[in-house]
């Protein structure tokens, strides 16, 4: 595939997945086994860490600020935004609305996501929640 083609595919993961919680999307994605930081998981096991992040922040919306490709790669650097209403990192819902970056390098392989490899300002968002100085 192209790598305009690729970019489409991350900025489709963001769009229908995150934004739109259609997480059947992700059997058309990736594949089923993906390398994520490091860690070799299924399908399955990428949509509970979905889900889980979902609990914890149930209006998460992502924007795509900047994307890059070469070859099978694309890097994407992002912004979430969310309102805390569940459990996250052993801190209790507080109703803050939290904004954070990651960025990513992802690898594909015909077609679908093989390889993820994801940094996020968790400590920003730790802060945010008031459950680390600023």
């Amino acid at each position: 595939m192209s790598e305009e083609q690729n970019k489409a595919i991350v900025r489709r993961f963001f769009e229908e997945v995150w934004n739109q919680q259609k997480d059947n999307v992700i059997d058309e994605l990736f594949a089923s086994t993906i390398v994520f930081n490091g860690q070799s998981i299924g399908r399955d096991a990428l949509k509970q860490a979905l889900a889980a992040r979902r609990n914890a922040f149930s209006d998460i919306h992502v924007t795509v600020d900047d994307q890059v490709a070469e070859g099978e790669k694309v890097s994407t650097r992002r912004t979430w935004r969310a309102t805390h209403r569940g459990q996250y990192r052993g801190v209790a819902p507080t109703g803050k609305q939290v904004t954070w970056t990651q960025i990513s390098v992802v690898r594909f392989s015909h077609g679908r996501v093989v390889e993820d490899w994801a940094v996020a300002d968790e400590l920003s968002i730790l802060q945010q929640l008031g459950a680390l100085p600023a």
